[in-house]
């Protein structure tokens, strides 16, 4: 295979079943799996011996890529800096946080995590998340915990299908899941706090009561449900969800005909309707193709749905 940036990348997704998972990625996508229930699909994630996409004909998963060709990315850092995924919450997925960068290199030695993430449908429907905390100092948070007082502990958060929700790093969060699938964009990690977990005791999901009340911040961060505007280029709409330097840039197009456009990165994009050609190459539900920096217009066509993620380092935007 031809390494350059005028190549597009195939990247293969990786499949993976939770305590939380049903089939509706299953259904939805057509998934060929063994897995009896799929969780989240991985469609862009660099964490080697872990979770590593495969790349297409290249012999190499994406950090190897990430690695060996860092002229394609145009970035300095040393480690992949995004991910993405499409994740279906059918059950109790347990209360957590993540914690910054800072906080997981000194104790986990890689990269904290932000996120943020949008339902694939929307709806005027409202559902209500658990999601921040009410308590205004650190020992009347930890109280709550070991207490397990959650109304008193957790704030409430109102979303409709189709807003998007950005995760600070320390921001508590999860419990029952509303079944509805979601494109999930944040940083390149994995590392979740957990401080209940439904009182499952499973030794391979560990509480981490200590490192979540570490985590936490007072005041607490400022987070918000918003509804992103697209913004219409010829026959493609285009959404800007999230754009910070350091952190991720979270997209979605929508096409319904042609355009093309000038694009200041890379970029991943995965189909989640329908189906089409991006840079000529086609798309379907479930695939993802990654455009090198410098491969030239970002050129859309067909009838479908994309979420996309990119990235802008922060020194190179305080440069500009």
């Amino acid at each position: 295979m031809e390494i350059n940036k005028k190549t597009i990348f195939r990247i293969e997704p990786v499949y993976k079943s939770f305590v939380w998972a049903g089939r509706k990625l299953i259904d939805r996508f057509g998934l060929k799996t063994d897995l009896d229930t799929v969780g989240t699909i991985y469609s862009v994630l660099a964490l080697p011996g872990e979770i590593d996409n495969p790349v297409t004909g290249a012999g190499m998963t994406l950090s190897e890529l990430y690695r060996v060709h860092r002229e394609l990315f145009g970035t300095s850092d040393e480690v992949f800096p995004v991910r993405m995924t499409i994740t279906c919450n059918e059950g109790f997925q347990s209360y957590q946080s993540h914690p910054d960068d800072a906080y997981a290199m000194e104790h986990e030695g890689c990269r904290g995590k932000v996120s943020g993430a949008v339902a694939l449908d929307e709806s005027d429907e409202k559902d209500t998340w658990l999601f921040g905390h009410k308590p205004m100092d650190a020992a009347e948070f930890r109280r709550c915990i070991e207490e397990k007082e959650w109304d008193a502990l957790f704030s409430t958060l109102e979303v409709k299908g189709g807003d998007f929700v950005h995760t600070p790093a320390g921001v508590i969060h999860g419990g029952w899941g509303s079944g509805k699938v979601s494109a999930t964009f944040g940083t390149n990690s994995d590392i979740t706090y957990r401080f209940y977990d439904n009182d499952r005791n499973d030794p391979n999901r560990p509480l981490s009561i200590d490192d979540v009340c570490a985590c936490a911040s007072f005041p607490e961060l400022p987070f918000a449900a918003e509804r992103a505007e697209g913004v219409k280029i010829g026959g493609v709409t285009r959404y800007v969800y999230h754009d910070v330097p350091g952190e991720y840039t979270a997209l979605r197009f929508k096409a319904a005909g042609e355009a093309s456009f000038d694009f200041d990165s890379f970029l991943f994009v995965t189909c989640v309707e329908g189906g089409g050609t991006v840079c000529g190459e086609p798309i379907s539900p479930g695939e993802t193709l990654f455009i090198p920096l410098g491969y030239g217009p970002v050129a859309f066509s067909g009838q479908m749905d994309c979420i996309a993620i990119s990235y802008h380092e922060k020194k190179r935007a305080e440069n500009e």
